[in-house]
């Protein structure tokens, strides 16, 4: 820039004027020494170099203090940081997933097992920029989506909340993990590993009972949980202890060498209560029932009465666990959550239905304890009785003429109802209070406490905070009205009937690892006295035999001689969201009467009659369960 400021000066003659010599090689010269200018050009000149040379050393020290200002915020303040995320790129800490405990049924059937599987993580601190940009993961996620199925909606969502570690795909084969393995360099932050899958044997029959597992969603790191049923509520045995194994890499992501390893430690064993050829039965009897649209859904409930312990529980419409253990999309939860059968709904715990003529049971253990009525009472039913203007009527309209205490059970008589439940004529009749104050006492309004998640306390009505009227009482005495119970509580009221007079806690999980799970104390014990629970017991004895409602089961005891059976029909009216009266349809029994082994409840929503349709599939129940 010097010489051309010179060149410009010389072009318009400025050293010619001066009398200096025309050389511009001395003219160049002369001016840069400061000669031929005058004093106070010389000034002027040593001045304005002795400034550039100031501000040139100034701005050197400048940038030399901030050369070493960054290095020791590099070296010093940040070595941690940079520290860490060196190591990070070379070093891999991984959790290795502990594999599930095996679930078996009471016969040492594998229920629930484990199979071999792989997942893809990715490590959100490799490609985050300590979380301040998520764009590079992202990037990632869709490089590793053209390879294999990706849920991006939840992998965004768990970015997002701030998860270390986020699985991508899970239950991926050998086959399907391969192109990203072999080439985990163009995958930063992605590695792959072990992650065995739970495999359900049975699928949609046992899915309520042993429910499903997936990711915790409250943790930042990549562990699996129980989400229903047995998985849920016995996880902490199930679980086990979580491995760990540090890795070198190279600067392709593949392993260099191993620096530390901790074996996990699997779960635990769980031996169920369970018969998985009743619950297979019965799981296929409900579906055949709803695929003939002989209901909209249903129930079987069927214990050991001696003990509690659950030998089935399938609710219909189901689901396949295995489709939601393997890492299902949003959108496929979406529409099975979605879908207007409700798989996901354990009718057997979770709803609440009128029970119907089943609540007759409860009202006669009231009944004879407080005295309103003995085995001797007899009414006369002409079909209905009538208050002022109300007339209430029996299922048969007909009426049953004459009845007693055990000729009302056997035919399942409700004007009999309506008279000890609310009074008629001599008969007082318990009224609303002494009712509720029984129901309760049989578990009706309460959970049962059975080991799984999600039951509900259903209903049980004492007349308190609303217009009561007998009318109610009357309807509340054949279990319509506000009674609502679940067919888990129905099948407790049978087995209390069946076993002497204990009402147990029910139980699915019957050891872990080979060691019994201790019994919880029972809900209640002898609510009657002998004469009074045997009498009941002959009624619904009565009922399967002929003459009683339960029609299909009247040659039991000819096709299985020595194994007779007591039981209580039930159906119980509803009306429908379009406003159509429909019908719930109960069946409920246990067997053998001298000895039971079994208590049995089948419940179809909006399946009509007791008798006609919840009894027969009882009778195939019974039939499988007693040809053993």
């Amino acid at each position: 820039m010097k010489k051309n400021f010179y060149e410009e000066l010389y072009k318009y003659n400025f050293f010619k004027k001066s009398g200096k010599p025309n050389s511009f090689k001395e003219e160049f010269k002369y001016i840069d020494n400061g000669m031929g200018l005058s004093s106070t050009d010389k000034s002027l000149h040593i001045k304005s170099k002795t400034w550039q040379t100031v501000l040139f050393a100034s701005a050197v020290v400048f940038f030399f203090f901030l050369l070493i200002a960054k290095g020791l915020n590099l070296q010093i303040f940040d070595r941690t940081l940079f520290q860490n995320l060196a190591d990070q790129n070379r070093i891999r800490s991984f959790i290795v997933q502990a594999e599930r405990g095996v679930v078996y049924d009471r016969k040492k059937t594998i229920i629930v097992r484990n199979k071999p599987a792989f997942s893809i993580e990715m490590d959100t601190n490799l490609c985050s920029l300590q979380r301040s940009n998520l764009q590079l993961c992202l990037n990632v996620v869709d490089a590793v989506a053209e390879v294999v199925d990706v849920d991006r909606a939840r992998v965004t969502k768990d970015l997002n909340a701030g998860k270390s570690y986020v699985v991508l795909a899970n239950g991926l084969t050998k086959d399907q993990i391969l192109p990203i393995e072999a080439n985990l360099y163009l995958y930063p932050s992605i590695s792959v590993a072990a992650s065995p899958e739970r495999d359900y044997l049975y699928k949609d029959i046992f899915a309520h009972l042993v429910g499903y597992v997936g990711y915790d969603d409250k943790s930042l790191e990549p562990l699996i949980t129980g989400k229903m049923g047995i998985e849920e509520s016995y996880n902490n045995y199930l679980t086990g202890v979580p491995g760990s194994k540090t890795l070198q890499v190279d600067s392709s992501g593949r392993t260099f060498e191993l620096l530390s390893e901790k074996p996990a430690t699997p779960g635990k064993d769980i031996q169920l209560y369970v018969d998985k050829d009743l619950q297979t039965k019965a799981y296929e009897l409900l579906a055949k029932a709803v695929a003939d649209k002989k209901a909209e859904a249903g129930v079987v409930v069927a214990q050991d009465p001696k003990t509690g312990g659950i030998l089935a529980m399938v609710s219909y419409p189901s689901f396949d666990p295995n489709e939601l253990s393997s890492g299902i999309s949003s959108a496929q939860l979406s529409k099975l959550n979605n879908d207007p059968a409700f798989p996901f709904f354990n009718r057997a715990i979770s709803a609440t239905y009128p029970p119907g003529s089943t609540f007759k049971l409860v009202v006669s253990a009231a009944a004879l304890v407080e005295k309103i009525v003995d085995k001797s009472t007899t009414i006369f039913d002409k079909g209905f009785i009538q208050v002022g203007t109300y007339i209430f009527r029996n299922w048969k309209l007909s009426g049953h003429g004459e009845v007693n205490f055990l000729r009302a059970l056997q035919v399942s008589n409700d004007t009999y109802f309506y008279t000890v439940g609310g009074g008629f004529g001599s008969i007082k009749g318990l009224g609303i209070k002494k009712l509720a104050k029984w129901a309760k006492s049989f578990g009706f309004g309460s959970k049962t406490g059975v080991d799984l998640d999600g039951e509900v306390s259903g209903n049980m009505p004492d007349g308190l905070g609303k217009d009561w009227y007998l009318g109610d009482t009357y309807i509340t005495a054949i279990g319509q009205g506000d009674v609502l119970a679940t067919p888990l509580q129905v099948n407790n009221v049978t087995s209390y009937f069946a076993n002497g007079g204990h009402l147990y806690v029910p139980r699915v999980a019957k050891s872990v690892d080979g060691v019994d799970l201790p019994h919880p104390k029972p809900i209640a014990e002898y609510l009657t006295d002998d004469d009074n629970y045997d009498l009941i017991r002959q009624g619904m004895k009565l009922a399967v035999l002929p003459g009683g409602t339960a029609y299909p089961l009247f040659d039991f005891s000819q096709r299985h001689p020595g194994i007779e059976l007591a039981g209580k029909t039930g159906t119980s009216e509803y009306t429908d969201i379009k406003g159509e009266a429909k019908s719930h349809a109960w069946f409920t029994v246990f067997g053998p009467y001298k000895d039971p082994t079994i208590s049995l409840t089948v419940f179809l929503e909006g399946g009509g009659s007791g008798a006609d349709e919840a009894a027969p599939i009882a009778k195939e129940l019974l039939d499988s369960f007693f040809a053993k």
